[in-house]
């Protein structure tokens, strides 16, 4: 058993590292024995090593460049360990900008300066946050007292909480309402206070707008040159001229906002505009104006 453990641990060790050497491959376009060297604490001899030991296994992916005095990608470079994924490098670059931390942030050694239009912060407190998590996991009642935006004061409401859902802004508790009967959305950090209670008795399978998906198919604004509408096919990772967007139900009406497809986008130019929907008839109309 002790050597199945060891040999795991050797070939996570020389994974990781073959991973390292490809992100610095593919991103810098060069990797040197320091490199090896600083980001595992390895001497000058072991980071030899794990460079020939990658350089035999692949090499069709480095060599050494001796104008450069480094190791660099070749023409025929083709990563095994580590896939490339712009997504995931821009949002790491961003976070680090924020001063958050990301897994493996030493790799990154280009960091170039990163901004980003602030979102003003939304104050969920952790002791409102405490309660609303309890009840999920035990499908407790809770009893809030709520500032909505159709009311000028506080009330009172009994919810049953069974999920967390993002709208890009704001956190929400999706929850079964006693007073309404039915299943919305609460604002978290409209909770001015909040007390668990007994058990609610709710099934939270009968939240079908929860639990139905609904496919939002896009393109390009019609208006667009043929130019304009390409680059906003690579905007959009489209292919064939659209890309599909699945959304639960309940958070429709969020989607379409955070994407100008409610209904105040069709009063926009296509300059302003970019995207619309291919099949605007297929969405419920309720999802489209304000909430």
């Amino acid at each position: 058993m002790a050597e199945v453990v060891q040999h795991n641990r050797t070939q996570w060790v020389t994974y990781r590292r073959r991973s390292f050497m490809e992100h610095r491959l593919f991103w810098c376009g060069q990797l040197g024995l320091s490199d090896l060297m600083d980001a595992f604490d390895l001497s000058r001899a072991q980071a030899s090593k794990e460079l020939n030991a990658y350089k035999k296994a692949h090499p069709g992916n480095i060599f050494y460049d001796l104008n450069a005095k480094t190791y660099v990608p070749r023409s025929s470079f083709a990563p095994e360990y580590e896939t490339p994924n712009s997504e995931r490098y821009l949002n790491d670059l961003l976070e680090l900008s924020r001063g958050n931390g990301v897994a493996n942030a030493d790799w990154y050694s280009l960091r170039p300066e990163v901004f980003s239009p602030p979102v003003p912060v939304r104050g969920v407190k952790p002791e409102t946050l405490q309660p609303v998590m309890r009840a999920i996991d035990s499908n407790l009642r809770l009893s809030i007292r709520y500032q909505s935006m159709s009311s000028p004061t506080p009330q009172i409401r009994e919810i049953a909480p069974h999920a967390l859902c993002f709208d890009g802004f704001r956190w929400h508790a999706r929850a079964y309402c006693f007073e309404t009967r039915g299943f919305r959305d609460f604002v978290i950090s409209r909770m001015l206070s909040v007390q668990l209670g007994s058990d609610a008795g709710i099934d939270q399978a009968e939240d079908s707008d929860w639990g139905t998906k609904i496919e939002l198919e896009i393109v390009p604004h019609p208006e667009l040159s043929v130019s304009q509408r390409k680059v906003v096919e690579l905007d959009y990772g489209m292919e064939n001229g659209s890309a599909f967007i699945q959304v639960r139900k309940s958070m429709l009406f969020y989607a379409l906002r955070r994407l100008g497809l409610d209904d105040i986008a069709r009063s926009r130019p296509a300059h302003q505009q970019h995207i619309v929907l291919a099949e605007p008839s297929n969405v419920p109309i309720e999802a489209m104006g304000a909430k």
